[in-house]
């Protein structure tokens, strides 16, 4: 098993662009910013710093990174099979050569969308952006969609989350779903954590395959500028260093 990407989710307006530049360049780092209208939207504090971010890493910064589409955008993808303009304008961006700014879109379904997925519609938007990867939770509220996109011969990757987003560990790690999807692990991984859940995940994961972990709420902490815990580039460093001293020893 190898690390294709040690993903850091979450961070915000109050992280400074170079804290999270310097963050990105970690070996298999990946920034992932959280997109919903409720804070995203045109002119909000978020999307005036997700847009700054943006110009810089179109200036050269060569890092990767990913959006989360949740709430009624999540829905409107999945559901409606549109994908609003705001989010059109950010994955259209190029850096050169087909190479876009943002490769990873993952697609955070609600219980309710996931009942009512547009199979077909959202197989022809993966078809639509070959040079992006889509990514779906997968768990009990999203099983029963996942395999219906499966069957449409879609290509797109999933990401074990058994609490949706919650952050709590699962009981046991899943193996890969499927042979011909990339797979991601998610739940309670932190910079304390990392190396004894990668060790659990390579214990089920063939050793030929790619994976990648994601973390969200233990890479956050209290701050003066807020009363909840928020995106912590330090914690965020360190889980990033540990995962990959984990597979250097490898």
């Amino acid at each position: 098993m190898k690390l294709r990407y040690i993903t850091c989710s979450d961070p915000r307006e109050h992280n400074s662009i170079k804290s999270i530049i310097d963050l990105a360049h970690l070996p298999h780092a990946e920034v992932a910013v959280q997109c919903h209208p409720s804070k995203m939207s045109e002119g909000m504090p978020r999307n005036v710093w997700f847009n700054d971010l943006l110009y810089v890493v179109n200036q050269g910064s060569r890092i990767s990174l990913a959006i989360h589409i949740n709430q009624e955008w999540a829905n409107d993808i999945c559901a409606g099979a549109k994908i609003p303009n705001i989010i059109l304008n950010w994955i259209k961006l190029e850096k050169s050569h087909n190479k876009p700014l943002i490769k990873r879109i993952q697609l955070n379904m609600p219980k309710t969308t996931a009942a009512n997925i547009d199979t077909d519609g959202l197989a022809k938007i993966i078809h639509d952006f070959p040079h992006h990867e889509f990514i779906f939770q997968y768990n009990d509220n999203t099983k029963s969609a996942i395999e219906k996109m499966h069957n449409t011969g879609a290509k797109f990757s999933l990401l074990f989350d058994a609490s949706g987003g919650n952050g709590i560990a699962p009981k046991a790690w899943q193996k890969p779903i499927y042979e011909t999807h990339p797979m991601g692990y998610s739940g309670g991984m932190s910079p304390d954590n990392v190396i004894e859940n990668l060790n659990k995940i390579n214990a089920v994961v063939p050793e030929h395959r790619d994976i990648w972990i994601d973390a969200e709420g233990k890479l956050k902490s209290q701050t003066m500028f807020s009363e909840k815990a928020l995106f912590d580039t330090e914690l965020a460093k360190g889980y990033v260093r540990r995962a990959n001293a984990w597979q250097k020893k490898r």
